[in-house]
């Protein structure tokens, strides 16, 4: 009981700490969606606005990837910068209920976001809600936990939060620009190509669009998201072998 009372506390304290900072929650949650009004706005003056449904998934994976990536990342390299991984480790608690708490705000926040694309493209602009959105919800739990791994896998090579705000903001422009949101990946020359194939995201991406249009997606890019398993296993196991917390 102690310990399941103090996962709960621990949960939720993540949640009041992320919507008490204002720099967390602002642009995770609207920022995205300001987005998408306009672009879909814009859209809608040259054509049928259904036709930019694929855009839900995609804007939906943009604040898994906020959340997630952006949030939880530097708040497990702030951990332990300020010794709470040592704490925890020597505490009758262990570093497992960190990881679940950062899952189950991850999880949280990623729908809360899903459901605010939703409303905002079927209220808003009379998008269709795919047909296929059981299955898309499962499927978009599973980028949900790629993301995490992602993420904690790669902030765990850093040790301050200093050396990684670089890093986290040269990341979201990648992110950004080579993923498909920005403009289509055809467009671009086959050299930056490569660099959007090697974006994880964007496979993210291609997959979440081929569920919501019902669609069996691409083996290329599921091939792609299980070799990004792997390797952030294999450096996960690199790490925990350094044991530097």
């Amino acid at each position: 009981m102690g310990k399941y009372s103090f996962f709960k506390k621990q949960v939720k304290y993540d949640f009041l700490i992320f919507f008490r900072e204002p720099l967390f929650a602002f642009p995770i949650l609207f920022i995205p969606a300001f987005f998408f009004v306009v672009f879909t706005s814009m859209y809608a003056s040259y054509g049928d606005v259904r036709s930019f449904q694929q855009y839900v998934p995609i804007y939906s994976i943009l604040i898994s990837f906020l959340t997630i990536f952006f949030n939880i990342g530097m708040q497990s390299v702030s951990d332990r910068e300020l010794g709470v991984y040592k704490r925890i480790i020597i505490s009758p608690t262990n570093i497992y209920f960190i990881v679940a708490t950062y899952i189950v705000r991850g999880v949280v926040i990623s729908f809360v976001g899903l459901i605010e694309m939703l409303l905002i493209a079927n209220l808003g602009f009379g998008i269709p809600i795919s047909d296929n959105l059981f299955v898309f919800m499962l499927v978009f739990v599973i980028m949900i936990g790629i993301m995490l791994l992602m993420s904690l896998t790669l902030h765990g090579f850093f040790k301050n939060s200093r050396q990684v705000v670089p890093f986290t903001v040269l990341a979201f422009q990648y992110v950004l620009f080579a993923s498909g949101l920005m403009f289509p990946i055809e467009r671009l020359s086959k050299a930056l190509q490569y660099f959007v194939f090697a974006n994880p995201v964007y496979h993210m991406d291609r997959v979440a669009i081929s569920i919501w249009e019902n669609k069996v997606p691409n083996m290329a890019n599921i091939l792609a998201l299980v070799a990004t398993i792997v390797i952030c296993i294999l450096l996960l196991l690199v790490q925990k072998n350094r044991q530097e917390y």
